[in-house]
């Protein structure tokens, strides 16, 4: 080889340390971080912090509205991950008129020719929580590219006719089903069906059926035996003794049953549970029942249930035709301007309310987790939320500028409820 000379011998003498340092790093690279590039797709980045085409990051301003504190997260791991992801894609600029066209049409074509179809498929779709939880699930499908279709079906409270439209859907090999079960068990020979036609199913608002994690793949919402609890822990403060009812949505469904039969338990003896009334979480019905046990219990001192609005719209009219002042503490599910602007209104000390959040952003995780699943993440069989109940007296559910059906907590945007409830 020909020796350069004494100038050029100077910059061959740096490149040759140069090749040889770059050599050297490879190789350290190799023995102490040789499994660093052989990293699965839903790994997370360390700046990301992501996976599985989800960023687990949220604004801290979406996770206080919808949470009423933004600790109030699953634990740590994968279950706060997947809420992360689900409540990060709030923040995302979303055509209003396409969603609302979605909205009113049951379902549409997204226009993005994503190759994924989505289906949200309830038994009962006929209330405000419903339609509203309905415009979360479209909001949170419009954020993915690869969703080209989504569709939505209710079967007005006809148990076959909620299985024949599961079964339509699995006919139909959609991608993914998000579902509440208002018939809980019955709804399971369904759910096996399309886990055996692998489609990934899940539940929010603690719909559970049996066996999440094996028959289907995940349950989302809070965990209704301490709602029941803290629901008794309301009472044996304010009430300590005397009558109260429970009243619920349909017979049978997993969020009636969960908190009442952890509330009950956790009462004070001296509280006497005197009615336990399905209402299909219908406010006509509301009224009639609560007519009905204060026609049977003129005493009632408490009312548990989960639908505030429910609330607001039966049991004002069933005390008003009874004669009776609304003297009562009431523990409900969800926070609901028309319950927080009715009580408000009505100026009584003695009537008391408490509320958790309405939870109908957590169909937004239900589906994130789903869309995760379908690119092989692997996900807890519950998604779990912590309680914390609010107090009408201390912060109030009337919100201003917000429709009298609406939930502030909602993350659907202010103006498309508006559009929704004009």
């Amino acid at each position: 080889m020909e020796v350069p000379k004494v100038s050029e011998r100077r910059r061959w003498a740096l490149g040759l340390g140069v090749t040889l340092l770059a050599v050297a790093l490879v190789i350290a690279a190799t023995a102490f971080g040789g499994t660093s590039s052989k990293r699965s797709a839903g790994s997370a980045n360390a700046k990301t912090k992501g996976g599985y085409g989800e960023v687990y990051k949220a604004n801290p301003a979406v996770l206080k509205k919808t949470l009423f504190d933004a600790k109030l997260l699953p634990p740590r791991g994968m279950a706060r991950n997947i809420a992360l992801a689900a409540f990060g894609r709030a923040s995302r600029k979303i055509n209003y008129n396409l969603a609302m066209k979605c909205y009113n049409n049951d379902g549409c074509k997204t226009g993005t020719g994503g190759k994924l179809t989505v289906a949200y498929v309830e038994p009962f779709g006929e209330n405000v929580y419903r339609h509203i939880s309905k415009m979360e699930f479209i909001l949170q499908a419009l954020t993915y590219k690869s969703i080209g279709k989504i569709i939505y079906r209710t079967a007005h409270s006809d148990l076959n006719q909620a299985l024949a439209d599961f079964r339509a859907m699995i006919a139909q090999k959609v991608s993914a089903i998000v579902t509440y079960p208002d018939y809980a068990d019955a709804e399971l020979p369904v759910f096996k069906e399309a886990k055996k036609a692998h489609i990934p199913v899940a539940t929010y608002a603690w719909g559970y059926v049996t066996g999440p994690g094996t028959n289907y793949t995940t349950v989302v919402g809070e965990n209704v035996c301490k709602l029941g609890r803290a629901y008794a822990k309301v009472m044996n403060k304010y009430v300590k003794s005397g009558d109260i009812a429970f009243m619920g949505g349909f017979p049978g469904n997993p969020l009636s049953a969960g908190w009442q039969k952890c509330e009950e338990p956790a009462l004070n003896p001296n509280i006497h549970v005197v009615a336990k009334e399905p209402t299909n979480w219908d406010a006509s019905k509301v009224q009639q029942v609560v007519s009905g046990i204060l026609a049977a219990h003129p005493n009632i001192k408490g009312w548990s249930y989960e639908y505030g609005l429910g609330m607001a719209q039966g049991a004002f009219a069933a005390y008003q035709a009874a004669g009776k002042p609304f003297n009562a503490v009431l523990t409900l599910r969800t926070d609901d301007v028309g319950m927080g602007c009715k009580t408000r209104q009505l100026h009584n000390p003695k009537l008391r309310v408490f509320y958790y959040t309405a939870g109908n952003s957590q169909i937004r995780v239900a589906l994130t987790s789903l869309m995760m699943r379908l690119k092989g993440a692997k996900i807890p069989p519950k998604i779990v939320f912590p309680i914390q109940l609010q107090s009408e007296a201390k912060r109030t559910e009337c919100v201003k500028g917000y429709p009298q059906e609406a939930s502030a907590t909602s993350l659907v945007p202010l103006k498309l409820l508006h559009r929704m409830y004009p």
